[in-house]
């Protein structure tokens, strides 16, 4: 009997298949699911299975509809394809982060696929440091699109913390128009490490996309300020041209008059 059971056991699990897939916050991501020789006639779905269980979408001969806050953001192929159940999810969140199971009846037979979706946030960090005195002072600027993220400090690999010699300050993310969050931490410390510590990016529930860019959108205030001294170096040499232009269409018109 024991090994009937074992025998079932290991039909049902080498007929599941397990992909990984990664999707960007706020981006796009495809889950695939080939159900070629489906049962039309039976009910095919999308669930999440993991962290909780959560109904996606279900679909039959006479209905078909998304659950909850996926209507407005996801879309089925298989009104235009019978063979592709596929699943597109738009405007990614970080509550889309799990394990996502598609199932579907095959000759009798309970077909599942298993897609783990993984989410990432990206972020730029720009990190510059300065000295005075005995003060090593090091700054971090971060800009991302997800809130629930904080810096940490690291001295090859190791975590630093606040100590006798060292102080770690940070900001609160703050909102920005352009759906950014920007947040910093300063690092001083009276230690003369051979190694500049760096900064990094810890995120909640999600995985974070580092690049490192200093860049600004703004112009430089260089730029700003050439502007005005621009224009008083070449006003010099049109106001004597006015006036020398003017004077002549006067002493033309006065001229006329006398005649």
């Amino acid at each position: 009997m024991r090994t009937l059971l074992g025998v079932l056991m290991v039909a049902i699990v080498s007929g599941d298949n397990e992909v990984t897939i990664n999707g960007t916050l706020e981006g796009s991501v495809l889950l695939p699911c080939n159900c070629s020789g489906r049962n039309l006639e039976e009910e095919f779905r999308w669930q999440i299975d993991e962290p909780k269980m959560n109904e996606v979408f279900s679909h039959n001969m006479s209905t078909s509809r998304f659950n909850g806050s996926y209507k407005d953001r996801a879309k089925i192929f298989v009104a235009e394809n019978s063979s592709d159940c596929s699943l597109l999810l738009t405007k990614i969140t970080a509550d889309d982060q799990g394990k996502y199971k598609c199932s579907y009846d095959y000759g009798g037979q309970y077909q599942r696929f298993f897609i783990n979706l993984n989410i990432f946030a990206n972020y730029t960090v720009c990190q510059n440091s300065s000295e005075n005195g005995a003060i090593n002072t090091y700054h971090c600027h971060v800009e991302g699109r997800y809130q629930e993220a904080e810096i940490q400090w690291y001295l090859e690999g190791n975590v630093l913390t606040n100590s006798s010699k060292t102080e770690i300050t940070h900001t609160d993310p703050v909102g920005a128009p352009n759906g950014l969050y920007s947040f910093d931490s300063q690092l001083k410390t009276e230690h003369n490490w051979t190694s500049k510590p760096e900064c990094d990016v810890t995120a909640k529930v999600i995985s974070p996309f580092i690049s490192n860019n200093c860049e600004r959108q703004t112009d430089p205030p260089s730029k700003i300020i050439a502007q005005p001294k621009y224009i008083m170096r070449y006003s010099f040499k049109i106001i004597p041209i006015v006036l020398v232009l003017g004077l002549s269409l006067f002493l033309c018109h006065r001229w006329k008059i006398s005649r």
